[in-house]
């Protein structure tokens, strides 16, 4: 499966899908090993909008028994893939934070344009922490 068939996935269930994607594997494969009903499996790990974290954690203990993510090429691989992304979340929350002031600071800042701007350096401040909380993630999976 094509990484971009991944893309509506959050960072969990696209290392999933990647793992079995890339050593030839079958989400019937998983199910099994979960002894589960495949079609929770599938669901968790294509339509889940709120993936189960004690679902991943069972899924990442299988893959370290069957040898699957005990490679510290691959586990370094998976770091530097997080590292990358986080560096260009936070190099564009910055720009988009430094554009919203410059934008709204000449004329002075009116109460709309406070609110306007707050919500923007929210919104920014979850994508960061979202990209710390994946990198944390990565890491103690590894």
């Amino acid at each position: 499966m094509q990484d971009e068939k991944f893309n509506m996935l959050n960072e969990d269930q696209k290392f999933v899908n990647q793992i079995l994607d890339k050593r030839g594997l079958q989400i019937e494969w998983l199910a099994e090993k979960l002894n589960m009903d495949y079609k929770i499996v599938r669901y968790q790990l294509r339509d889940a909008v709120n993936y189960r974290q004690d679902f991943h954690e069972k899924v990442k203990e299988i893959f370290r028994k069957e040898g699957l993510v005990s490679s510290n090429a691959e586990c370094t691989e998976k770091i530097k893939d997080e590292l990358i992304d986080f560096n260009t979340v936070l190099s564009g929350t910055m720009s988009i934070v430094s554009k919203g002031i410059k934008e709204r600071l000449p004329n002075g800042i009116d109460d709309k344009e406070k609110q306007e701007l707050k919500g923007i350096i929210r919104n920014q401040m979850n994508r960061v922490l979202d990209e710390f909380n994946d990198l944390l993630l990565t890491i103690e999976m590894k």
